[in-house]
């Protein structure tokens, strides 16, 4: 019987190990032992959080749902619980963090699903998808896992739907963390011409790295924030109220040095780096 689990008690994993324990065994873990809520629907579930620091088992199957900011701290406790085989799916915004698991059999989803995590309680907003590259194990895992909502979809178009993830984060993250607004803020008709400017900017790094693009991509994301509910927030929304580190180096910032390899000007996207970058500044 495969093992499951998935580090990281937040909206992303707390939605992912929900689905999982529906067919299958599988553990959720974080800093302590507690308990966190999950309202999805109209419904809510109580869902169990063993102690990662604790932990002696080893699992098949690791759903990495950390903030990109805390995946270098659990590397240790990613170790001892991997054995030869065992297939690790990180579920993070962002590009370039792969890097540092290099040690490990990993992959990077590209995650739609939308939340935020208030004390013990876990509100699901929409989406339970996770796309990822063409590989027969983890199309074995869709399979195992398709019973569930959470839809596992092994797509031979994993890259480009990488890219396109990142520049819809690149937008909605960008505005809502920089105005400490939810979705709300793409009423106003400024706001939503920034937000257009900043993707054209990001659509032409895309290009430059060989992704083929065009200029309805920008209005296909344009028409994704639209179906958000006003009161939606993004990742770095919820981390600019709480006060700590932002994800932005691997999206912004991933980008603005994307843009430099390939000498493009993107001065919206500077001006954005610079402003998150005093975000960061001593913090």
């Amino acid at each position: 019987m495969t093992q499951y689990a998935v580090i990281g008690p937040g909206a992303v994993g707390t939605v992912i190990a929900h689905e999982i324990s529906k067919v299958a065994a599988v553990k959720l873990f974080g800093r302590r032992e507690q308990q966190v809520v999950l309202n999805s629907g109209s419904n809510d579930y109580k869902i169990n959080v063993s102690s990662l620091l604790l932990n002696s088992d080893t699992f098949d199957v690791i759903f990495v749902a950390v903030k990109v900011t805390k995946l270098a701290s659990i590397l240790p406790a990613l170790q001892a619980m991997s054995h030869d085989n065992t297939v690790i799916i990180l579920c993070q915004n962002g590009m370039g963090q792969l890097d540092m698991l290099h040690e490990f059999n990993a992959v990077q989803a590209v995650v739609y699903i939308s939340g935020q995590k208030t004390d013990d309680y876990v509100r699901h907003f929409q989406d339970k998808k996770l796309i990822l590259p063409v590989n027969q194990e983890l199309q074995r895992i869709s399979q195992r896992l398709d019973a569930t909502k959470l839809e596992l979809v092994v797509s031979p178009d994993y890259e480009a739907a990488l890219w396109f993830k990142l520049l819809v984060n690149l937008g909605i993250n960008t505005v809502t963390a920089l105005t400490k607004n939810t979705a709300h803020v793409l009423e106003l008709p400024e706001v939503m011409q920034l937000t257009e400017q900043l993707l054209q900017e990001g659509l032409r790094i895309a290009r430059a790295e060989g992704l083929d693009f065009t200029a309805q991509t920008v209005q296909d994301i344009i028409a994704i924030y639209r179906t958000y509910a006003g009161d939606m927030g993004t990742s770095m929304y919820y981390d600019t109220l709480a006060g700590v580190l932002l994800e932005y180096d691997y999206i912004q910032g991933e980008l603005q040095r994307l843009a430099r390899k390939h000498q493009l000007t993107t001065p919206l996207l500077d001006v954005c780096c610079t402003l998150l970058t005093g975000y960061q500044y001593k913090r």
